[in-house]
């Protein structure tokens, strides 16, 4: 072969690598080359993961998977998949064990805290399934803070009419999210969009705002545990800057009995401490997967054990809500056992299930359709 021939050859060879390579690059990156989660026609889903170098990869979703194998099987070398047929519906967390490292789907953009969320719809998924019912708006907005010296945010969801009654005022529901959670929880994992959507379309709630702000008052990772921190920043912060804030932008009824509070966990402590202490502007209050003794109460509203009858007459709604298997039932028990004996009167629900979102969002449709009923 004559030089000019193996150099042409040379250079053909070097550009068809150079392709290759280029291809590769504006390809999608390895972990992307698989759908997960992937359902499919035969009403089994598939999740898929990237791990080249794992010698074992588990699904761990214990109450979707039931008794089925949670070990996945390698294929195409670097990847692992599993297929299950799930044992109920509903809206389920889940993660892959790695070699013992635990590891959301990097497929599912739907997560919480270290978790991947996935919704398998049946009956139990039916009241927040987005529906072909007009749709509300959920309007994001960052404030200046100048007492804590912080942008805060929060979540303002307006009812499908609202722009079209301009003169019309509305209830307000105000959402508090738990100690793992941010402002966008309740509309992200809890769907609480969808279900107040579906509500007001089947005439069981009335249209209202739903406001779900920042129950976090410092920067993440300055403290171990967010609850710690000093909560009366976020009290502050609730009240002297975001309530005016919303009355200023939102056509908010400031009638007796059209502002309600709700949350869990963390949430549920936000309802209380603040709704007990402003009887005049919340009658409505649903504490989830929360409890106050004794102690709570002499401490945070002492007035609650000193004037029930006071009490009685201030609140429309108190609905408590949690779960037998939730780490804090025996504390709501508790609550629900000194409310009971000062005479307040409040619905206490027991269901089953733990310390969750399947249960909170139960309880949000349960709540919301005893509220602003006059």
């Amino acid at each position: 072969m004559k030089k000019p021939q193996i150099i042409l050859l040379t250079l053909l060879v070097l550009l068809l690598v150079q392709c290759n390579k280029e291809q590769q690059l504006s390809g999608p990156p390895p972990f992307a080359r698989v759908k997960s989660p992937e359902f499919n026609p035969d009403s089994t889903i598939t999740f898929r993961i990237w791990a080249p170098k794992a010698t074992e990869v588990k699904l761990q979703c214990a109450a979707l998977i039931g008794d089925q194998s949670d070990l996945l099987e390698r294929f195409d070398e670097e990847y692992w998949r599993i297929t299950i047929k799930p044992v109920t519906s509903g809206l389920f967390y889940y993660k892959f064990m790695v070699d013992g490292v635990q590891t959301p789907d990097p497929l599912n953009a739907v997560t919480s805290g270290n978790s991947s969320l996935i919704t398998v719809h049946g009956k139990e998924t039916d009241f927040f399934k987005v529906k072909n019912v007009p749709h509300g708006i959920i309007h994001r907005h960052l404030y200046h803070n100048p007492a804590i010296e912080a942008v805060r945010s929060c979540q303002v969801y307006t009812p499908a009419e609202y722009e079209d009654h301009p003169d019309k005022k509305y209830p307000v529901l105000f959402l508090f999210h738990g100690s793992g959670g941010t402002d966008e929880s309740w509309f992200r994992e809890g769907k609480a969009n969808h279900i107040l959507d579906n509500l007001i379309a089947e005439n069981k709630a009335r249209p209202m705002i739903v406001v779900t702000p920042y129950g976090h008052t410092v920067e993440p990772g300055t403290h171990n545990w967010p609850f710690v921190q000093e909560q009366g920043d976020f009290i502050q912060d609730f009240n002297q800057v975001l309530i005016p804030l919303l009355k200023s932008i939102y056509r908010i009824d400031d009638n007796p009995g059209k502002w309600a509070l709700a949350g869990f966990s963390m949430g549920g402590y936000h309802t209380l401490k603040i709704g007990l202490n402003q009887l005049d502007r919340f009658e409505n209050l649903g504490p989830f997967s929360w409890g106050g003794d004794q102690k709570f109460f002499e401490e945070n509203a002492p007035h609650v054990l000193h004037d029930p009858e006071q009490i009685n007459k201030r609140l429309n709604v108190f609905f408590m809500a949690c779960g037998k298997d939730d780490f804090l039932f025996e504390r709501s028990e508790k609550m629900d056992s000194l409310l009971t004996h000062l005479g307040i009167d409040h619905t206490f629900h027991v269901t089953d299930g733990g310390h969750d979102m399947r249960n909170w969002r139960k309880y949000l449709y349960q709540y919301t359709q005893t509220l602003f009923q006059d």
